[in-house]
Formats: C-alpha cells, structure tokens, sequence
C-alpha cells in the first residue's frame, strides 16, 4: 500500500489538484483496504475458535503434537504475544497514525484531541501485546478481595479511566461531522463491551472454575472479535473524517 507524506499531502492540497490525480499516488481504495481487514479479522475469528475448541477436546494430545501445539499458541485468542493480539496491536497502531495524520494536517480547534487519541493507541498498541494491564490483577485482587465479575481486577482503574477520558472528549464529539460522530460512538460502544462487558463474563467463568469449558472458550472468542470489530469502525470513521476535511487527497479513499 502506498502511502503519500504529510508534505506530499499539503502540496495536493495547496496546488488543488483534482482527487482522480490525487488518486495516483495511492493503489489502493478505503474499501478494499476495509475488505482486507475485515476479511483477516474473520480468519482470525475462525483459527481462533478452532485453537480453542482444539484446546478444549485435544487438550493431552496438544502436548504431544508439535504442529497442533504450535498452532494453539498462535492463534488462540486467549493468550498474548500471538498473532491475534499482534494483530489487534496492529489495528491500534493504524488508527494512532491516522489520528496523528488529522493532528498535522487539520487546523481547526479538535485537532488537539486527535494527538491525544493518536498517543492514547499508540500506548494501547504497546499494551495489547505486552499485556501491561494485567498486572495491576494480582496487586488489585488482593488488596480489595475481588473475585466473580470483577476477578480481572484491572477492569476497576479502565472503568475509571475510560470514564475519564469519555468526559474529556464529550465536547470533541459535537464538533465532528454526524456520521463521523455516531461512528466514533458506535466503534468506542462495541470496542468497549468487549473489552469491559465480556472481560467481566470472562472472569465470573474463570473465578467459578470454567477456564477450561466450551463456553469460556467462546466467551473469548466473542470478547476480541467485538474489539477488533470496535477498531474496524474506528478506522474507517478516522478516514471518513478525512475524506470529509481534506477533499483533494484519495489515500485509502474510494
């Protein structure tokens, strides 16, 4: 994929060039670059349920079976420092670019919020694949003596946080365009009751001693397609959002 400079980008604009030569410094369109993302999310989906099921139903015969092994440890969407929390990193690190792309480019007054988001994922890219987060479990479980919806303690500090930080930005939304806007609501709605919702499911079934069941199993599988499926939106709202300012560009635009 082909990706023109932010330099690049402000000479299209100063020139007004028109978007079909706009167009020729790019070789692919935002939906098929959207088809291609969503068709790896769906393979991933699909590994990742048969990594589990094969955990579940195989279990003894994964730890003599070097080939079945090595296929649960990459793609079960359970684990970390695997493909589909690389992946998921991956997501994160578009939209920290894209948000950060607006922040150059945009002169308007929301262009400050779009670093902050560019950072904010820019560090969830980091913590996705080395799982800071969870080490505030132990520490938090045991000080506080939780266990049922709330045995993945660090939910209670990223409830606080995500609570914060949606009071920040409550002034940042209304002043984006609607679609934009309601995409942004949308990605963050289904981004978040996979991370925090389905988190809390997960550990009421892991505290109540079914870590190993079928249902965990899809628990998981549910929970990351939800926040891969939350990124998704989030970025093609991000480009959405630059389609709408920057009329002259066609990056990852059809």
């Amino acid at each position: 994929m082909a990706i023109i400079s932010v330099k690049q980008e402000k000479e299209l604009i100063d020139n007004n060039i028109s978007e079909q030569d706009a167009g020729a410094f790019t070789n692919i369109s935002l939906s098929e670059f959207v088809f291609i993302l969503i068709v790896v999310t769906g393979i991933l989906v699909i590994t990742g349920s048969i990594a589990g099921i094969f955990s579940i139903n195989y279990g003894e015969d994964l730890e003599n079976n070097r080939i079945l092994n090595r296929f649960f440890q990459l793609f079960n969407m359970n684990l970390e420092a695997n493909i589909p929390s690389w992946y998921s990193g991956f997501l994160m690190i578009i939209i920290s670019g894209l948000s950060f792309l607006i922040f150059k480019l945009d002169s308007a007054e929301n262009k400050k919020y779009f670093f902050i988001i560019s950072v904010m994922f820019l560090f969830m890219s980091m913590d996705e694949v080395a799982s800071v987060h969870e080490i505030l479990n132990n520490p938090v479980r045991n000080s506080l003596n939780l266990g049922g919806l709330f045995y993945w303690t660090w939910i209670i500090p990223g409830i606080i946080v995500v609570v914060l930080f949606a009071l920040y930005f409550l002034r940042f939304l209304f002043l984006l365009e609607q679609k934009v806007r309601m995409l942004f609501l949308l990605s963050g709605f289904i981004y978040l009751f996979g991370a925090v919702c389905f988190e809390m499911i997960g550990g009421w079934l892991y505290s109540h001693n079914l870590g190993g069941s079928m249902l965990y199993v899809f628990e998981v599988v549910i929970e990351e397609s939800l926040e891969m499926s939350g990124l998704l939106i989030f970025i093609y709202a991000l480009v959405l959002f630059i389609k709408l300012k920057v009329k002259h560009l066609d990056v990852l635009i059809a």
